[in-house]
């Protein structure tokens, strides 16, 4: 099983998602206290570039369809990137839409160790909650988003392409207005998702598997670079 720490992945999740949701009340509280004069010198719309890390916090695993034997994987730490457009619809409220790209590494607990990658590219929908406080917009953030996935093998010449998955996120961050159009911000997501690989099986030490058992849930923590207009 994959693990960060010694806490159990489900026990994470659940105290992850009752921080962001506290996050996100905070935020959406903020809704009926904001400045109008914030809103008034803020852009309409914005871009922004994020890049940088992808945490897994789940397991997956190959499962042979006669004698249930499994390979627990062992993952590590990847890349994630994201160009992003949004719109305010109120100075506390932001619709952005974005597409990405991440990806996690690993390894199989097989002889000899087969090195594993997945490449994903997610295309999401995030409504954003804004509390606006001078030059400071800390937010809280809902969203949901499709995730279109590729698990690759060393050692196997063929990559193996899961169907479009639809998954949800939710997270926090904090943008720092350096200027009327420019912003920096720093930004935590959590995503869950679980892609199906459907009848597509691997070839292991002369040992035909099924791919199963693998989800995209994950932590994911970048910066941002926004440019308004």
């Amino acid at each position: 099983m994959i693990g960060n720490g010694n806490a159990h992945p489900r026990q994470r999740i659940l105290s992850t998602t009752r921080a962001l949701l506290v996050l996100l009340l905070t935020a959406v509280a903020g809704l009926t206290v904001a400045s109008a004069a914030c809103g008034s010198e803020r852009p309409g719309s914005y871009l922004a570039i994020k890049g940088g890390i992808y945490s897994p916090s789940a397991s997956f695993s190959l499962e042979n369809i006669d004698v249930e034997t499994t390979f627990d994987g062992d993952t590590r730490t990847g890349v994630d990137g994201e160009l992003a457009i949004g719109h305010y619809f109120l100075p506390t409220l932001a619709l952005e839409l974005g597409v990405g790209y991440f990806k996690g590494t690993g390894s199989l607990a097989e002889t000899p160790v087969r090195e594993v990658d997945f490449d994903v590219i997610p295309i999401i929908v995030s409504a954003k909650a804004l509390i606006p406080a001078g030059s400071v917009d800390p937010y809280g953030e809902l969203g949901i988003g499709a995730y279109f996935s590729e698990f690759n093998v060393d050692g196997n010449a063929n990559s193996f392409d899961g169907s479009t998955t639809f998954g949800l996120h939710a997270g926090a961050g904090l943008n720092v207005n350096f200027a009327q159009r420019f912003f920096l911000g720093l930004e935590g997501r959590y995503v869950w998702a679980n892609p199906s690989f459907g009848d597509q099986t691997i070839k292991l030490n002369d040992t035909e598997y099924a791919l199963n058992g693998f989800n995209l849930n994950g932590f994911t923590t970048t910066l941002a670079l926004g440019l308004g207009f």
